[in-house]
C-alpha cells in the first residue's frame, strides 16, 4: 500500500464527512420546518435529502473500491490508523477517523430529533382528526383514512 493512495482515501473520508455535515444541516432545517408547520420548506428539505442520499450511495461504492485497492476490505473504520503506511499518516488517519465519527454522531442526533419531531406532529394531527370526526376514526381504526382500510394499518416513519 502506498502513502499517496492512503492519503487519497483520507481525503475521501473528509469529503464524506462534509456530506454528512450537509445532511445534518438539512435534518436541522427539517426539524425547524416541522415545528413551524412549513410544509413547503419540509418538502424542499426532503428533496435535498433525497439528492444527497444518492450522493452517499456513490460515496459508498467509491469507498468499497478504494478499500479494495488499498487491501483494507473488512478493516473497521476505528482501526484504519493502525494500517497506515507510516507514523505521520497514521496520526492524520486517527484525526480524520475521529472527525468523521463525530460528524456521523451529530448527523444521527439531528436525524433522530427530526424524526421524533415529525412523529410528534403526526400524532397531533391524528388527534385533531379524531376530535373532528370521531365516528369515522372509530369505523376505520385510523383517523382520516378511507373506510375500506383495515383497522391495523399504521404508518411508521422511522424507516
Amino acid at each position: 500500500m502506498n502513502r499517496e493512495s492512503f492519503a487519497q482515501y483520507l481525503a475521501f473520508l473528509d469529503d464524506l464527512g462534509a456530506a454528512l455535515e450537509e445532511l445534518t444541516g438539512i435534518e436541522q432545517e427539517k426539524t425547524r420546518f416541522v415545528r413551524e408547520d412549513d410544509l413547503d420548506g419540509l418538502n424542499e428539505c426532503m428533496k435535498k435529502e433525497q439528492a444527497l442520499s444518492m450522493t452517499l450511495r456513490s460515496y459508498d461504492q467509491k469507498r468499497t473500491a478504494m478499500l479494495a485497492a488499498l487491501g483494507l476490505e473488512g478493516v473497521p473504520l476505528r482501526k484504519l490508523a493502525a494500517h497506515a503506511p507510516d507514523e505521520q499518516i497514521r496520526e492524520q488517519a486517527a484525526k480524520t477517523v475521529e472527525r468523521l465519527i463525530r460528524r456521523y454522531e451529530l448527523f444521527r442526533g439531528a436525524m433522530e430529533v427530526a424524526r421524533d419531531t415529525l412523529e410528534c406532529n403526526l400524532h397531533q394531527i391524528e388527534k385533531a382528526i379524531r376530535a373532528e370526526d370521531p365516528e369515522r376514526a372509530a369505523q376505520t381504526g385510523y383517523p382520516g383514512a378511507p373506510v375500506d382500510l383495515p383497522p391495523q394499518m399504521k404508518t411508521d416513519f422511522r424507516a
